[in-house]
């Protein structure tokens, strides 16, 4: 009708399909408001999470380290997740979501030559190999930040289904939004190894964010959801180049991508004045002089309408972060009026994070998912997927082993102080880290850290499930 129909000279076609649009949204929201019961519709926000992403097992003093995903889980629980039928907390990704996750919709984001190298890689593992490089080149490059076990694939394909399981809840209203805690993380895999130039692929092995977008997005005669539009906002430290890669090489309508990161053409490399001499974080940074900061140039540019990339500096700062929010991202998602907004959630700029490249509190972390919710309800009723990425800053939580090779009249360190995760610890998880230097720079974290960010980010997309619709 729309189409077809004579309009007056000022109002163009486009104008009056977004307003329709908004229209439609704010029906659909009355709606789901007036048939909503407890535990299902408006109001309810759910945390997904498994157990089998506990299976990637990185090397001793990895920044990625297992501990993530309990503290992640503690810090969704101290937010009120799996207190009330509103806010539950799901422990298990139904095995169709799993196999339909790996036969259909991650051959769509990544190279089926790719999967397969590296399902095959780690298939071979022996079962008590861990921290093993899984994703270097044929000349055995690149591999060295990017480590795992023997079920390691089985925690990643685990990970992109319970992102997909929380698109359909979002859709089929269920709920209004979802945070998968899930790792390994996975904004940096592309269709192909270490893409866009990448040194490396940071820690990542399948994208969950972009998998979610490819699978709303996909006609139903594909199993898909056959959205129109979904915008992704990453707010991780470092640039989401994989999923660039796979969603936004070339322009395409269906998605518009934001990345606020740190960065920028006039970085050159970033310089930690706490660093150790075993050059640990210079290369999990991936710094170079002539790169910039991780994972390269790729993110000091937009190269069409579907991409915004934001690089914030040497350092992402509040006022940095929420100036763009409001001058520049806000106004595209407008534009683009998504029916899906998904976040690629990293919490790696907080001010403790041993990385070092953030200056952000956990409220501050809260206050960046607020204005995304703000975004999502004015174009799409809210309906938001976060899809847990970085975040690095957990304390040691288990004792740690003595060094038995210290020289001859050298005292041990003393022991680090160890953050309690109760019962959300797993009792066979190991988090040993021998590196002084970085047991150190997690001492900061127990004021506040990664636990505490994911607290303030899952307690505002609750907070963000109770506002009537627009009149």
């Amino acid at each position: 009708i729309i189409v077809d129909a004579e309009l007056p000279k000022d109002l163009s076609r486009k104008t009056v399909l977004t307003e329709w649009r908004k229209a439609c949204e704010r029906i659909y929201k009355r709606a789901s408001i007036k048939f909503s019961t407890d535990g299902f519709g408006d109001g309810v926000t759910s945390v997904i999470t498994d157990s089998r992403c506990n299976q990637h097992i990185t090397a001793n003093g990895s920044f990625e380290r297992a501990v993530r995903l309990p503290a992640a889980i503690r810090g969704a629980k101290k937010a009120g997740a799996g207190s009330s039928k509103s806010f539950p907390l799901i422990y298990t990704v139904e095995d169709r979501y799993v196999d339909f996750a790996e036969k259909k919709i991650l051959p769509k984001a990544h190279k089926r030559s790719y999967l397969k190298r590296l399902k095959n890689k780690i298939s071979a593992l022996p079962a008590d190999a861990k921290g093993v490089p899984l994703t270097d080149d044929s000349d055995g490059e690149g591999g060295e930040d990017t480590m795992g076990s023997r079920g390691s694939f089985t925690a990643a394909v685990v990970g992109v289904a319970a992102a997909l399981k929380g698109v359909d809840m979002i859709i089929g209203g269920q709920c209004v939004n979802v945070f998968c805690a899930i790792r390994p993380p996975g904004h940096h895999a592309g269709r192909e190894v270490r893409p866009m130039k990448a040194i490396s692929n940071g820690f990542c092995l399948l994208n969950a964010a972009a998998s979610a977008a490819l699978y709303a997005t996909a006609p139903r005669s594909e199993g898909g959801l056959g959205l129109k539009r979904v915008c992704v906002i990453d707010f991780d430290v470092h640039h989401g180049n994989g999923t660039q890669d796979i969603l936004c090489s070339t322009q395409d309508s269906r998605f518009l991508y934001v990345s606020l990161h740190a960065g920028g053409a006039h970085i050159n490399g970033y310089e930690d004045p706490g660093e150790s001499d075993d050059g640990l974080y210079r290369h999990s940074l991936g710094t170079s002089k002539n790169e910039g900061i991780y994972p390269g140039r790729c993110g000091d540019t937009s190269p069409h309408e579907g991409v915004l990339n934001i690089p914030l500096g040497q350092k992402v700062t509040a006022a940095a972060i929420g100036q763009a929010l409001v001058t520049q991202v806000a106004p595209a998602v407008d534009k683009f009026s998504p029916e899906l907004v998904i976040l690629s959630a990293g919490f790696d700029a907080h001010e403790n994070d041993p990385l070092g490249m953030g200056g952000l509190t956990a409220e501050d972390f809260g206050h960046i998912t607020e204005v995304a919710c703000q975004m999502a309800f004015k174009s799409c009723s809210g309906r938001v997927l976060s899809v847990l990425e970085g975040g690095y800053g957990v304390p040691c939580c288990v004792p740690q082993r003595e060094n038995l090779f210290l020289p001859e009249g050298v005292e041990p360190p003393p022991p680090p102080r160890l953050l309690d995760l109760g019962g959300d610890l797993p009792s066979t998880m190991d988090d040993q880290i021998p590196q002084e230097g970085f047991r150190q720079k997690l001492e900061k974290c127990h004021q506040e850290g990664f636990l505490e960010a994911v607290q303030c980010h899952v307690a505002s997309l609750a907070k963000s499930n109770h506002r009537a619709p627009t009149k």
